[in-house]
């Protein structure tokens, strides 16, 4: 299988990583010269239950609510869908971004990588050419998990992701951003199963990601954990792997156990992971209350906390 870029974006990608890294040192080097330059701004991001699929009035709700637009909308579709341009354009006005969580539910990852799909797999290409703006696909998310069907062979789930970057790249659609989102833990916990052994490489993964929830005291097994306890170590794992910013793909707090409102401030305001570049929320009453209107207290550490998270976010009167 050949690398999904052409000559020009294998010697490009190696550039831009290596001024992603030399960037993310500058407020350290502005601070020993005396110089200041604020620190980078994290995007924030959602899924908001029936946003996109039943117009944007649930995104525009809750950005009203939050009294700023989001960065990053996200959806879900499987592959029983074509791509839809009308959905595309109506999420990304100027200052949003799409990422679309691609999952194969009926269609068995081997023969994705056999080859059987491939002219689905070129006409999302050719849409998301024709759109032009840069779209963020999310394949086979939660790939370590086994509550998902395309989970159980990372060699294959490997070369059904080349396959798919490939015809991309052969399409043209260099607007593509392919998002590797494995889930925080490994289930089951076997060598077989890691997250790392999913991996397809650099060359075919523009964003690391990762999901992860704080369960609170849902679940039997459940005990509320921090924002940092529960990302320190899967962060580790997974930046460890590519040099590529980290995005938070799938995350929200429950409110059994502890205060919700508490863990939101927290998760705003920490320093602990210095690769992350959005935070996208899952606002949706499912197996818990992860929505950011559970309460009025949360809503109001995430006003305060987004402010300070990216002072330049586009506003919006609430």
């Amino acid at each position: 299988m050949q690398a999904r870029r052409t000559d020009l974006h294998r010697f490009a990608r190696p550039f831009r990583l290596a001024l992603t890294l030399v960037l993310a040192t500058l407020p350290w080097v502005a601070a020993d010269s005396g110089v200041e330059l604020a620190a980078r701004p994290v995007k924030f991001g959602a899924f908001t239950y029936g946003g996109v699929w039943r117009g944007m009035e649930p995104i525009t709700d809750l950005e009203t609510m939050l009294g700023r637009q989001l960065d990053i909308v996200h959806w879900f579709m499987n592959w029983d869908h074509r791509w839809d341009p009308a959905l595309v354009a109506s999420a990304t006005v100027p200052g949003r971004t799409a990422m679309i969580s691609w999952q194969p539910h009926r269609q068995p990852v081997a023969d994705i990588a056999g080859g059987r799909y491939d002219p689905y797999i070129l006409s999302w290409a050719l849409g998301v050419k024709a759109f032009g703006g840069p779209v963020y696909l999310r394949p086979f998310p939660e790939m370590n998990g086994d509550w998902v069907p395309w989970n159980g062979d990372p060699a294959m789930m490997v070369a059904a992701w080349k396959r798919m970057a490939l015809i991309f790249d052969r399409a043209g659609a260099d607007n593509v951003r392919w998002v590797w989102s494995p889930n925080l833990t490994d289930s089951p916990r076997t060598a077989d199963n890691r997250m790392e052994a999913y991996y397809p490489g650099n060359d075919y993964v523009d964003v690391l990601a990762l999901d992860g929830y704080n369960w609170g005291t849902v679940h039997s097994w459940s005990s509320w954990r921090s924002f940092d306890d529960i990302f320190a170590e899967p962060y580790r794992r997974i930046t460890a792997l590519g040099p590529q910013p980290l995005w938070l793909a799938e995350i929200a707090s429950a409110a059994q156990g502890g205060d919700k409102a508490a863990w939101v401030r927290s998760m705003l305001a920490s320093t602990a992971f210095d690769r992350l570049d959005a935070i996208i929320w899952f606002d949706e009453q499912k197996h818990a209350d992860w929505r950011i209107d559970s309460s009025s207290a949360v809503v109001e550490a995430f006003r305060a906390g987004l402010a300070r998270l990216d002072p330049t976010a586009r506003r919006i009167s609430y």
